[in-house]
């Protein structure tokens, strides 16, 4: 039997639920404090929250009709009937913590859904939103996606990210604390870094104990502050091999009982600015996969771990719902 060279979020999810399970995008209506003029107006460099914003999801709809698109949707493509009610616009926990808990509460009651995620910002766990947090926790499977981004914070400030890597340790501590499963989100490539910062990423998720990992490449989006320095040539995104390079040590790097949610970020078309390779996701990752097997190595290898290891079942049952 041919070993995976790292740990697929579909195959983590068919041991934790016993068959096949997808995410379903959901709008929740939320704001960020880098964009509401908290911390800035003008938001992260890289960042256009309206290409975030998942499908079958117009402004006001209720999350229970966007759980029957979304879920008809995913039935009719993969033939799954388990999903992941995944609020992914802007800051899910920073706003109103009654207005997350009965969004939480419709949607993991909508039938079939087995699993919540929310993506944030490490800077906006307030004590109230953790012990929210930790009462869904007992209800369901949660999983908390932090925007850690990157272990620099030069790197930080320059993108006009609005929090350092302290921040990034004391949320991921925070909800440690209370049995939250925590995720990161990073992005490789961003201006000015190459393999010193992939590495101190990789470290400082390690250092974290974070449960799983969405890599995304740097790309440029239209109506970003990064947009017209691609245009002039003083930014260019990474290559396909670049980023390829830079995923797989990544990996080399990253613990084998973390969940690699994601290895190539996703942009729609009219949005995407650069880089082109990123229109072909399929060959994007599939590059990945074969420098893997090129270099015949692993998620973990450079921490000594066997590629066994990348198979062995994760042990954490924060709630009734998890693995």
């Amino acid at each position: 039997m041919t070993l995976p060279r790292h740990r697929k979020l579909s195959a983590f999810y068919r041991r934790a639920f016993g068959g096949r399970v997808h995410k379903v995008g959901l709008r929740g209506g939320f704001d960020c404090p880098n964009r509401d003029g908290t911390i800035s107006s003008g938001g992260c460099a890289f960042c256009n929250p309206e290409a975030a914003l998942p499908p079958d999801t117009d402004p006001g709809v209720t999350v229970t009709r966007q759980l029957e698109r979304g879920s008809a949707r995913i039935r009719r493509r993969y033939g799954a009937e388990m999903f992941v009610a995944y609020f992914q616009d802007r800051t899910a926990t920073y706003g109103d913590p009654a207005k997350l808990e009965r969004l939480c509460l419709e949607a993991i009651g909508f039938p079939g859904v087995v699993a919540l995620s929310l993506g944030t910002r490490p800077d906006c766990l307030p004590e109230e939103v953790l012990d929210l947090l930790e009462r869904l926790a007992a209800k369901t499977f949660l999983e908390v996606e932090l925007g850690v981004q990157t272990a620099c914070d030069a790197t930080l400030a320059a993108i006009n990210r609005g929090h350092g890597s302290d921040a990034t340790r004391r949320a991921f501590a925070a909800m440690a604390e209370r049995g939250i499963r925590t995720s990161a989100h990073v992005v490789l490539g961003l201006p000015g870094e190459g393999a010193g910062e992939v590495e101190a990423t990789a470290a400082l998720l390690r250092e974290c104990g974070a449960a799983g990992v969405k890599l995304h490449n740097l790309h440029v989006l239209r109506d970003t502050a990064l947009e017209p320095l691609c245009r002039s040539g003083a930014l260019r995104p990474p290559s396909l091999e670049e980023y390829a390079s830079m995923a797989v040590r990544f990996l080399e790097l990253t613990s084998p009982e973390a969940v690699v949610q994601r290895l190539v970020g996703d942009a729609p078309p009219d949005f995407l600015v650069a880089p082109d390779w990123m229109r072909d996701k399929q060959r994007a990752v599939g590059r990945i996969m074969k420098l893997l097997e090129e270099r015949d190595t692993w998620q973990g290898r450079a921490l000594g771990c066997s590629k066994e290891e990348v198979c062995r079942p994760v042990v954490f049952a924060p709630g009734p719902g998890s693995p």
